[in-house]
């Protein structure tokens, strides 16, 4: 075979072989030929080194064949030798970007708009340049200020759509995103944008309808396959998902993000061996991104791995939406394993259910002999204070306490960073053993009724949906003789508390003197009054399984909502003992699991 012909360069010596030269290397360019292209920069640089153009091509081709570092000194060499020019301020701006030493880029960004403050490149890049450095503000002003000059700027729209989305407007994120589209219809970049814009706002069959429109102008569009697949997985559509991340794997040669969306996929299908492996490859690739350290924690802590499920679990903090509420306290975070004799505060952090799931790890502390205050929830003090009579209680609220700022501590430590081990799973909370003894005579009005308390619904605001079930799905329950249900729904609402009447006729107990939301202590004695709490995944469920009573837990799909203290499989689980889960299958309804549940209750009553 013979070698491929060199590009035709013309010989240096004469001014019109510079022209030639730096034309046939500007047609290369244009036809993606980077290394004619660029053999003909260098030999008009070679016949004529003050040619700025040539600096200013061949540094862009750099930028573009992936080589910035090699075009960051070039283009400062010809900055050099024309420090007025702006157009080489904005190529050195974008090889410094590139290169990623963001401070200078900002400052050759202010160089170039300070030599041509109107020109639409120079007010672009210095846009981008406080965009890339996250100046959020100073960048959308930048883009406007181009939008102003320039209204049919596409690129501009879409990147003011980035940073207002990054500034929390998401509808002007979004009106700015339908601009880009207005103005560049066929620019799939601009419909994966607004896609993902409907898509961070739950609008997922929107955003669906936008990533096909991307895809049908580059169907190799990685990001997209990326974006796809997420919106499907968030819409129960996780099988569909997977074939699309797989070609996304395959076109980005194993991008850590088409990895991490892989792992999603397989682990809200409940695959965890599965997506576990995925996580590790994504984290290879990306070992800092905290999002896939967390899940990567959370499908770990449910096929049992604690150890390796708490170590990245401790990422929780760098997410983009960490756990609350976060808090600054003016003593060291206390990380040595000698507690005894020292003063430390806890604090408490994310729901009341997974407080309830970490407060197992605090009587290790206490036995190692920790002075501990606990910084909680104060609907939880009440109830803790019965089960913790050697800790000091402080009520959490949006600010800290004034005067817990003034007592003196050797340390504090987040609730969550106690847990390092396998789960006690040992009953941990008390009620009032007379009050549920008069609660249980109240609810069995002299009948040998069984007592059976129901919670259908969890009001977490992202993923209650999927744990929730509707009143109306309790049916198969009614037929069961020997029963009495009752309430023990936190927020129950007239509707639903009229659904259940209909159900189960007078056999239906909603008592009003317990106010299921804010006073915990009489909902724990309310529960230790029952036989038996039937429950979806909300804090009923880890306030029955942390009293110790038995507890049947109506679960969401395998994975569907990463809740690790459910585990992978089986009907039990290490936190709570006396807990009995009841799995749904991926993509199904309730019926089935709701039959099961009337089956025990039928051998319960016999």
């Amino acid at each position: 075979m013979n070698a491929p012909s060199p590009p035709d360069v013309m010989p240096p010596g004469s001014a019109l072989s510079v022209l030639q030269n730096l034309q046939a290397g500007l047609d290369a360019h244009r036809r993606g030929d980077l290394s004619s292209a660029e053999q003909h920069y260098r030999a008009v640089l070679l016949a004529a080194p003050d040619t700025l153009d040539a600096y200013n091509l061949l540094g862009r081709l750099l930028v573009q064949s992936g080589r910035a570092g090699d075009a960051v000194p070039l283009l400062r060499h010809a900055i050099d030798r024309a420090a007025a020019q702006a157009p080489l301020w904005v190529s050195y701006t974008e090889a410094l970007l590139a290169y990623g030493a963001i401070a200078t880029a900002r400052e050759a960004a202010e160089k170039a708009r300070q030599l041509a403050p109107k020109e639409v490149d120079v007010l672009y890049i210095w846009a981008e340049a406080q965009r890339v450095a996250g100046a959020w503000v100073a960048a959308a002003d930048g883009y406007r200020a181009l939008l102003a000059a320039q209204p049919g700027h596409a690129g501009a729209w879409l990147q003011l759509a980035s940073c207002l989305q990054a500034m929390g407007d998401l509808p002007g994120a979004r009106q700015a995103a339908q601009s880009a589209v207005q103005y560049a219809p066929q620019a799939p970049e601009c419909h994966n944008n607004l896609g993902s814009l409907f898509a961070a706002g739950d609008e997922h069959a929107v955003a669906l309808a936008h990533f096909d429109r991307a895809l049908a102008l580059r169907p190799n569009y990685a990001a997209v396959l990326i974006n796809k697949a997420a919106s499907l997985r968030e819409t129960a559509r996780a099988t569909e998902a997977l074939p699309l991340l797989e070609q996304a794997l395959a076109l980005t040669q194993g991008h850590a993000q088409a990895y991490a969306g892989l792992a999603l996929a397989r682990h809200s299908l409940g695959q965890l061996d599965a997506a576990r492996a995925a996580y590790r490859e994504a984290l290879q690739r990306q070992p800092q991104d905290a999002e896939t350290q967390w899940n990567y924690a959370l499908a770990s802590l449910a096929v049992g791995d604690f150890a390796g499920g708490w170590q990245a679990y401790a990422w929780r903090w760098r997410k983009a939406a960490p756990p609350l509420p976060q808090r600054a306290w003016p003593w060291p975070i206390w990380t040595e394993n000698d507690v005894g004799g020292k003063r430390l505060l806890i604090w408490g952090e994310q729901g009341l259910g997974d407080r309830l799931l970490l407060l197992q790890f605090l009587p290790s502390l206490i036995e190692a002999g920790a002075k501990v205050t606990l910084e909680t929830d104060p609907r939880l003090i009440p109830l803790l204070q019965r089960s913790f009579a050697d800790v000091d209680f402080a009520p959490e609220g949006t600010h800290a306490d004034p005067a817990l700022l003034l007592r003196r501590f050797d340390g504090h430590r987040p609730l969550g960073d106690l847990a390092v081990t396998v789960p006690p799973g040992k009953p941990l909370l008390q009620a009032d053993a007379a009050q549920a003894v008069l609660l249980a005579g109240q609810y069995r009005q002299g009948s040998k009724d069984k007592l059976i308390g129901l919670s259908w619904r969890s009001a977490n605001p992202t993923l209650g949906a999927a744990k929730s079930l509707r009143p109306a799905d309790l049916a198969p329950l009614a037929d069961i003789p020997g029963l009495r249900f009752v309430c023990l729904q936190y927020g129950a609402t007239a509707e639903e508390h009229a659904a259940l009447r209909g159900l189960f006729g007078d056999r239906y107990i909603h008592d009003p003197a317990i106010d299921a939301q804010n006073d915990l202590a009489g909902l724990v004695d309310q529960i230790a009054a029952l036989d038996l709490t039937v429950t979806v995944s909300n804090v009923t469920a880890h306030l029955a399984g942390a009293l110790g009573r038995p507890v049947w837990l109506l679960a969401p799909p395998a994975g569907r909502s990463l809740f690790f203290y459910l585990m992978a499989a089986g009907e039990g689980t290490p936190w709570y003992p006396g807990m009995r889960i009841f799995r749904r299958r991926h993509a199904e309804g309730p019926e089935s699991q709701l039959a099961a549940v009337a089956k025990g209750l039928e051998l319960l009553e016999k």
